[in-house]
C-alpha cells in the first residue's frame, strides 16, 4: 500500500473511532435534570418580566405644544415669597400655606392678599407640608440638626400638636381627612400603618418586604403603594383594599411611574418613561374597569391637578422636548422646565392651551379653586405662587 493509501485509511479509522466514542458518551450521559418546581403563587409580579400590565405607550405621539389650540388667560403672582405646601383653604375662598423660613401656617385670600397667621409655632427648615383634606391639621416635614422630623400641627382646634414617628417614610391622608396612613420600618419590613387624624389609635394593616414604597390614599377603601420612580428602573404599584386587607398589582413593568389620584376615586393619571428614561405621554387608568387611555401631552403627573368633578385635567407641560432621564433629573434639580398650562378634557381627550406665553415657570403643587375659576400652582425654582384665571 502506498503512502497516500495509508493516510486515507488512517483518517477513516480515526473518524470511525471518534464517532464510536461520541455514541458511547451520548448513550451513557445522564438524563437532563427536571425543571425546578414552580414558585408558590404570589401577589407581587416578577420585576423585569417582559409582559407589561399596562400599555407601553407606543401609540399616537402627543400633539406638539405649539400646535395646540387655545388662548391666553390672565396670570398673576399671588404670593411673591418662598413658601411651602400651598392649598385651598377650609372656606374654599382662601389660600393656606407654610412659610419656609419659620414654618408658620398662613392664610391669604385668593389673590394672595390680606395675609393672616393660623399658627405661629416656629418650625425650622420646613421642606414639605401634607394638609388634611379638612384643612384642620397639617403634617410638617423639616430638618433639625441634620435629622428629618415630622410634626402634626393643629390649625383649627385647641388639641395639642404632636410628633409622628420619625422613621416613617411616606404619609397620606384619607379622602375624608379623618385618618392618615403611613409607612414605617418594622422588623426588616415596611408596615402600612393607619392612625386617626390626631395620630392616635395606631394599627398595622399590611406588611411588605419592599422598602421604597410611597403611599397614596385614593378612595375610601383603596390605598396605593407606589415604588419611588426612576426612568431607568421598572415601577411597581400595588392596590391595597382596606376592607379585604389584601393587595393586587395595579401597574408593573413600566419605568418612572408617577401617579395622581382622581378626587372621585375612580382612577389615576400617571406618567412613565420609555427607552433610555425618556418621558412618554400621560395615561388615564380606571380602577374599576382596569382600562388605560393615552392622553395627548407629555409631562410629569405631579405637575397636574384634576378638576373638582374629576372630568378635566390641568397640567404644566414642558414647552420643549424633554431629552433627559425623567423624572430623575427633574427631582434632583438638574433639570428645569419652562411650562405651558394645558387643559385636557378626559372624556374626549381634547387638549387646549390656557397659558402659552407665561414667564419661565416650572409648575409644582397645582390645584384649582372650588368653582374651577382659578388654577393655582407654585414655581419650583422660586417657591412663589401663581394664579391663572380660567
Amino acid at each position: 500500500m502506498n503512502r497516500v493509501g495509508i493516510l486515507i485509511f488512517g483518517a477513516l479509522g480515526l473518524l470511525l473511532l471518534g464517532a464510536g466514542v461520541i455514541t458511547y458518551l451520548t448513550l451513557r450521559a445522564p438524563p437532563p435534570p427536571p425543571p425546578p418546581p414552580a414558585p408558590p403563587p404570589s401577589e407581587l409580579p416578577i420585576i423585569g418580566d417582559q409582559t407589561p400590565t399596562a400599555p407601553p405607550g407606543a401609540g399616537t405621539p402627543p400633539t406638539p405644544i405649539a400646535a395646540l389650540p387655545g388662548a391666553e388667560r390672565p396670570l398673576i403672582q399671588a404670593i411673591d415669597k418662598d413658601i411651602v405646601g400651598p392649598t385651598l383653604g377650609r372656606d374654599k375662598q382662601s389660600l393656606f400655606y407654610a412659610l419656609r423660613e419659620n414654618g408658620h401656617l398662613m392664610q391669604a385670600d385668593l389673590e394672595g392678599r390680606n395675609e393672616t397667621t393660623l399658627t405661629n409655632l416656629t418650625v425650622p427648615e420646613v421642606f414639605d407640608v401634607a394638609w388634611s383634606p379638612l384643612k384642620t391639621r397639617a403634617v410638617l416635614v423639616y430638618h433639625e440638626a441634620g435629622v428629618v422630623k415630622k410634626f402634626l400641627q393643629q390649625t383649627a382646634t385647641t388639641s395639642p400638636s404632636r410628633f409622628l414617628p420619625q422613621a416613617l417614610t411616606s404619609l397620606a391622608w384619607s379622602p375624608d381627612g379623618r385618618q392618615m396612613a403611613y409607612l414605617l420600618p418594622q422588623g426588616g419590613k415596611s408596615a402600612l400603618v393607619i392612625a386617626d387624624q390626631n395620630g392616635k389609635n395606631v394599627r398595622t394593616v399590611y406588611q411588605t418586604p419592599i422598602p421604597d414604597f410611597t403611599v397614596q390614599w385614593v378612595s375610601a377603601n383603596t390605598i396605593l403603594l407606589v415604588s419611588r420612580p426612576s426612568g431607568l428602573a421598572p415601577s411597581l404599584v400595588l392596590r391595597f383594599d382596606l376592607k379585604a386587607r389584601r393587595t393586587t398589582t395595579l401597574l408593573s413593568n413600566i419605568a418612572g411611574a408617577v401617579l395622581l389620584g382622581a378626587p372621585d376615586g375612580t382612577g389615576v393619571v400617571y406618567s412613565a418613561s420609555g427607552r433610555g428614561g425618556r418621558p412618554e405621554p400621560l395615561r388615564l387608568h380606571t380602577l374599576k374597569g382596569a382600562t388605560t387611555a393615552t392622553l395627548p401631552v407629555t409631562t410629569v403627573a405631579e405637575k397636574c391637578a384634576f378638576s373638582p368633578d374629576s372630568k378635566r385635567l390641568y397640567c404644566g407641560v414642558p414647552r420643549a422636548t424633554i431629552r433627559a432621564v425623567t423624572p430623575d433629573e427633574w427631582y434632583r434639580g438638574a433639570l428645569s422646565f419652562v411650562d405651558a398650562i394645558v387643559k385636557i378634557d378626559l372624556a374626549s381627550g381634547r387638549a387646549e392651551i390656557i397659558g402659552r406665553g407665561i414667564p419661565a415657570l416650572d409648575v409644582i403643587s397645582p390645584f384649582l379653586s372650588a368653582d374651577e375659576k382659578f388654577f393655582f400652582f407654585q414655581d419650583k425654582k422660586t417657591g412663589t405662587v401663581w394664579r391663572v384665571q380660567l
